[in-house]
């Protein structure tokens, strides 16, 4: 059963690879022009990005059963997934490139990228799922000392730029009531484990969860 529930990231993953691919070519063959050109780049940068965390999930069956996740793995999975899709099922608005979709693009980037560094330096203790890793030790080096959990700022961020990118009212809706919702309840999970660690509480009472001087 721990192998199956550990397996579930990588299928999650795999699944979402080809939905997304499929609602991109629907949407995309109607586009023209830099807009049809940035839309391949953003979906193929967001391809891409989850095939870049595959290797994540593939170390998930090596980690053991954790009691710590409380299921929020597949809720934090869902409402990504429903945010994208719906980014790229529901009609975009925009009719031509503007300032909000170049905005949109710059924001998906920057969130991928500090995602992306905040999981390099976490290293072995990051996980799909939340739980303490052997001699697992408080990190705050790196994206880490500006704040807590930069890895989920990243997805919040990079999903947040997709959709002004792709923007429709029904993806922006998912975004800040399934996913914004999922990320929160998620955080408050893990951090009833990470504050087991020596040295978490202190460092919690210095550093914001997601965005600096807010919360």
């Amino acid at each position: 059963m721990s192998d199956m529930r550990n397996n579930v990231p990588l299928f999650l993953m795999h699944s979402s690879v080809v939905l997304f691919t499929v609602l991109a070519t629907l949407k995309l063959q109607h586009w023209e022009g830099i807009m049809f050109g940035l839309g391949v780049l953003t979906v193929g940068g967001y391809l891409s990005w989850l095939v870049s965390e595959s290797s994540v999930s593939l170390t998930e069956s090596d980690k053991g059963e954790t009691s710590k996740d409380k299921g929020t793995c597949e809720l934090y999975a869902f409402g990504r997934a429903l945010t994208v899709a719906t980014a790229l099922w529901a009609p975009t608005l925009w009719v031509s490139f503007n300032w909000v979709m170049g905005l949109g693009l710059v924001i998906f980037v920057f969130g991928v990228l500090f995602r992306l560094n905040g999981i390099k330096t976490l290293g072995e203790f990051y996980s799909h799922r939340v739980r303490l890793v052997g001699d697992h030790k408080v990190i705050d080096t790196g994206p880490y000392q500006f704040v807590r959990h930069p890895a989920y700022t990243g997805m919040l961020a990079s999903h947040f730029g997709f959709v002004l990118f792709f923007y429709s009212p029904w993806a922006m809706a998912a975004f800040l009531f399934v996913l914004v919702p999922a990320v929160i309840t998620r955080i408050r999970i893990e951090e009833r484990a990470l504050f087991e660690l020596d040295g978490y509480p202190e460092y919690a009472a210095t550093h914001k969860r997601l965005v600096p001087l807010v919360w």
